[in-house]
């Protein structure tokens, strides 16, 4: 097993079949100012338990989207070592993320406050942010990406339709139990020639609600 990186999240190891391994740490994104946020750019503290809890939601809903033939990178998991392995992945230039938005929160709010307020609901607004915590992630439309050779406008209508696709199936999960999805992120990659999910989706990608509170990363992981 060769180290390859310690992320804010995880720590990454290629394995000798050509898969890698996930390690999951008890770590928590958010801003400067302390705030938690799935799409944080900076590690705000450590809450013991919030790693195995990332690991055994993201398990859950692999496995559910493996049951609706959703291609992603998973393929097993060790929960006594908080371990998962996955496919290796190409990302689109150094790495993407995608957001859909449910309501106004979050940093949506932060940007839009002149024309939107806390819980307005949204017709389910996608986002695409390219990976570059020193310029605050910033935003990209079909037409940027495409001009900067990184997507494709059909790679990005498809990455488009299956997040509000995987993200719907997750939504219609937490709202069996009683929870509210307000925003989750989610993040693609090329396996074996096709865009596929990859990542965690975890507590720490979503922000959702029960009775009109947030739930912290913990009380989601257990609910799960």
């Amino acid at each position: 097993m060769e180290f390859i990186k310690s992320g804010k999240t995880k720590d990454v190891y290629r394995l000798g079949d050509g898969n890698y391994l996930l390690r999951f740490k008890d770590t928590v994104t958010g801003h400067p100012s302390g705030e938690s946020d799935p799409g944080g750019n900076v590690v705000i503290g450590s809450v013991a338990g919030v790693g195995s809890g990332a690991l055994k939601m993201s398990v859950y809903y692999f496995e559910l989207l493996k049951k609706h033939n959703i291609h992603t990178h998973y393929v097993s998991a060790d929960l006594s070592k908080n371990e998962m392995v996955v496919r290796p992945a190409t990302a689109f230039g150094k790495g993407m993320e995608f957001v859909l938005r449910y309501k106004a929160s979050g940093s949506f709010v932060r940007r839009y406050a002149l024309y939107c307020q806390e819980g307005e609901v949204l017709p389910e607004v996608f986002e695409a942010t390219l990976k570059d915590d020193g310029r605050d992630d910033p935003p990209a439309t079909s037409e940027t990406l495409a001009a900067l050779k990184l997507m494709t406008p059909a790679q990005y209508d498809e990455i488009h339709s299956q997040t509000v696709k995987i993200c719907g199936l997750i939504r219609d999960d937490l709202k069996n139990r009683g929870l509210e999805l307000i925003d989750i992120k989610v993040e693609f990659g090329i396996v074996d020639g096709k865009i596929a999910l990859i990542d965690e989706i975890s507590a720490g990608n979503m922000r959702v609600y029960k009775n009109g509170a947030k739930l912290d990363y913990l009380a989601l992981s257990s609910l799960i």
